[in-house]
């Protein structure tokens, strides 16, 4: 039979949203003054998450985006030049990272290339162990309002070529293989989420219970 889903308590309903890259720290970018180029600088972002720029000092561009920051650069370059407009353009990201762990090869933070699915995530990961059940690979992302979200991708029918579609992957997706019985999926979202990830210990995530097969 096919599986049945259930929605795990504390998960966001799964949606293919467009993310928006918000800043982080180790990013790289460029501040553009239109009108006054002698005052453009190129940054990188701070532990802090500030930038430090010439005449206005600290701005905070954490977890913001290129027009939201624009607009604040705007604002306060208008007590120094009669036309302030900014360009914020992104030059590097240094935390383009996934998480792929449970019945694989080598799991670990790894590196997320241009246009990697979850069955790319999964062989950089060295592939699958023979434990591992590739028809219940289980994909958690965060919304753009930094909820979590659920998706149980069937990579057994994507190896086999059928209608089945791969999932792009974001920066700090979360990719698990669970056993053939699912039966480490909580310790490991306790493990990995709740002590590395700062996922909030109140969502109570109940894998084992909440996913399962309706077999």
């Amino acid at each position: 039979m096919s599986p049945k889903e259930h929605q795990p308590a504390g998960f966001e309903t799964w949606r293919d949203e467009i993310p928006q890259y918000g800043f982080l720290p180790g990013d790289e970018l460029d501040v553009k003054l239109i009108y006054n180029p002698e005052f453009s600088d190129r940054v990188i972002v701070a532990p802090d998450g500030l930038i430090h720029l010439s005449l206005i000092g600290p701005v905070q561009v954490l977890n913001r985006t290129p027009s939201d920051i624009a607009e604040e650069l705007r604002q306060r370059y208008a007590t120094e030049f009669r036309h302030p407009e900014a360009v914020v353009v992104p030059r590097m990201f240094s935390s383009e990272i996934i998480y792929v762990g449970g019945e694989v090869q080598r799991a670990g933070v790894l590196k997320l290339a241009h246009g990697m699915g979850v069955l790319e995530g999964v062989m950089e990961a060295g592939g699958f162990r023979e434990t591992g059940r590739p028809d219940r690979v289980i994909l958690i992302r965060r919304t753009r309002q930094d909820k979590p979200m659920l998706k149980v991708v069937n990579v057994r029918k994507i190896l086999e070529g059928g209608e089945e579609k791969d999932v792009p992957l974001h920066r700090f997706d979360v990719v698990f293989v669970p056993r053939s019985n699912l039966a480490e999926v909580n310790l490991w979202i306790q493990q990995l989420l709740y002590n590395n990830l700062a996922f909030s210990s109140s969502f109570g995530y109940t894998l084992n219970r909440d996913i399962r097969p309706n077999l």
